[in-house]
């Protein structure tokens, strides 16, 4: 059972990075079984196809990326706004010149196909949720002004994803940056104490 695991959890990780890099059509099967130094075979034991792979990716990379960065916001006691803004300014954490895996997906593949549409979605959902219930707390700690907290999580995404794609068209992460301060004025704005 650990080689199957292994085998997974490389096939998994080569996915990735090579759709990360290639985009999903821009990258054959061969490539990512060499990446991952795994035969075809080990890889049909897993998963039926490319898509049933790359499906895979989405529900235990993606989203995990997402909750990994932004799970934290979910134990804070206090001044949410205030970490809330430090996660999204720490610039470690993105890449400008690849931009959002999640974004790039997105916009490659939810036109076209239904099922890759749905497990998108449903990690733009998660993304979202997690920034609601956040925003939930700060207003039963206080923190903030009474607001539609699904509404702003939306806001709050589609501006992050926005600005990283703002900046991954100039490869320049001062145009994340100068989104993400207009961000904040707004947030700022909503704050009950400074």
């Amino acid at each position: 059972m650990k080689n199957q695991s292994t085998t997974q959890e490389k096939l998994l990780q080569a996915t990735f990075e090579e759709v990360y890099q290639n985009g999903y059509h821009g990258t054959g099967l061969s490539a990512i079984l060499k990446k991952a130094n795994v035969n075809k075979g080990s890889m049909y034991h897993l998963y039926k196809s490319k898509k049933e792979l790359m499906l895979d990716v989405i529900e235990k990379i993606i989203k995990y990326n997402i909750s990994e960065k932004y799970d934290t916001l979910l134990t804070i006691e206090k001044n949410i706004i205030d970490e809330l803004l430090l996660i999204i300014k720490d610039t470690s954490k993105f890449n400008f010149i690849q931009g959002c895996p999640l974004n790039n997906l997105i916009q490659e593949l939810s036109p076209s196909d239904k099922e890759f549409k749905i497990a998108l979605e449903s990690v733009y959902l998660h993304f979202e949720d997690i920034i609601r219930i956040a925003l939930d707390k700060a207003i039963l700690l206080n923190e903030i002004k009474q607001c539609d907290t699904k509404e702003l999580s939306m806001f709050i995404v589609a501006l992050i994803e926005g600005a990283l794609i703002t900046a991954k068209k100039s490869q320049n992460k001062q145009n994340y940056l100068i989104v993400i301060n207009q961000l904040e004025l707004q947030l700022k704005n909503l704050q009950l104490f400074s």
